[in-house]
């Protein structure tokens, strides 16, 4: 097989961002050739609305008598449903490296209670919102509540964040969305480029929640972008140069599994194989390939670390 080069005569481009306020900003590209603008623009859009990594609260414990969303407390003005869905609002970020902090809140007397009123001592989470109103109080009320923030990207549902590892009645869980830019407008501009006047504006407005900074948005999804156009042009000119060989329906590369991890209880495997997962490895060619950035994995700690590199020792 052979391939055709094409050159195009593309002015140079420039991209910036206007930033209006901690929430609201703007990405101006341009000038991009004539349709390219819907063509890059609809793949930025999509990506920043489902694929930047954020923040959500997973888990809720309030008080020691509390088992479902239905019940209502005495001394508390709102019930348990209307404080769960208040607290789906909290905007936070976890300050280290860990993919989950827990926060708790405790507060008695009349008053209202606020996302400012978790006790942060440690600093390993921010509040983005601390005005965000929770539940009020009278004068008797007593309210402690718990929650977990996790790490993640995307929409994940009450199914899929361990809802068969939760053991305890008294945790609440809730869906996530982790994805911290919530809204994205488009708009294409014609402009004029020496005598061609139908050149393309790219204008994104999009809205942050205040988590993350709207250059780590768009250099993120720039660089996700480049990384898959990239593996998918190796992966085809491998096909061009005839050594790309492999028959994928009837060959792939072994799976890391449970039965790997000798001598370690199932919940240790498990937890082993979903970190592995997190970091994008699921395959023991995979795992070769990540051995010298293992230190570097979210969420690994040094047992888990020593675990992994003895099971590399045995693949070699």
């Amino acid at each position: 097989m052979s391939s055709t080069t094409l050159t195009l005569n593309h002015p140079s481009i420039k991209a910036k961002i206007q930033t209006h306020s901690q929430f609201k900003h703007t990405l101006i590209v341009e000038p991009l050739i004539p349709g390219f603008g819907f063509t890059l623009g609809n793949s930025i859009r999509r990506i920043m609305l489902s694929s930047i990594p954020g923040f959500a609260v997973t888990r809720i414990k309030i008080n020691d008598d509390i088992t479902h969303e239905y019940q209502s407390m005495p001394g508390v003005v709102e019930d348990v449903l209307d404080i769960t869905l208040n607290l789906k609002l909290l905007r936070a970020k976890i300050l280290n490296t860990e993919d989950k902090v827990t926060l708790v809140l405790h507060k008695k007397g009349a008053g209202n209670v606020y996302a400012s009123d978790f006790d942060l001592g440690k600093k390993t989470a921010q509040i983005i919102n601390p005005e965000l109103l929770i539940c009020s109080l009278d004068k008797d009320g007593e309210i402690r509540i718990e929650i977990d923030l996790t790490k993640g990207m995307g929409y994940q549902s009450i199914e899929k964040i361990n809802l068969g590892d939760n053991v305890n009645p008294q945790n609440i869980l809730v869906d996530a969305l982790y994805n911290p830019v919530t809204n994205v407008a488009m708009e294409v501009e014609d402009i004029r480029v020496g005598d061609t006047t139908n050149y393309n504006r790219l204008v994104l407005d999009f809205d942050t929640d205040g988590s993350i900074t709207p250059e780590a948005v768009v250099n993120y999804t720039f660089e996700l972008l480049i990384d898959m156009f990239q593996k998918i042009q190796s992966s085809f000119k491998s096909f061009l140069d005839g050594t790309d060989v492999v028959d994928s329906s009837t060959e792939t590369d072994p799976v890391v599994t449970v039965e790997e991890f000798a001598d370690m209880d199932t919940a240790s495997k498990k937890k082993i194989l979903a970190i592995l997962e997190k970091n994008g490895i699921t395959t023991k060619a995979g795992l070769l390939d990540k051995q010298n950035d293992l230190e570097s994995l979210n969420g690994v700690d040094e047992k888990i670390l020593l675990t992994i590199k003895e099971y590399l020792s045995s693949l070699k």
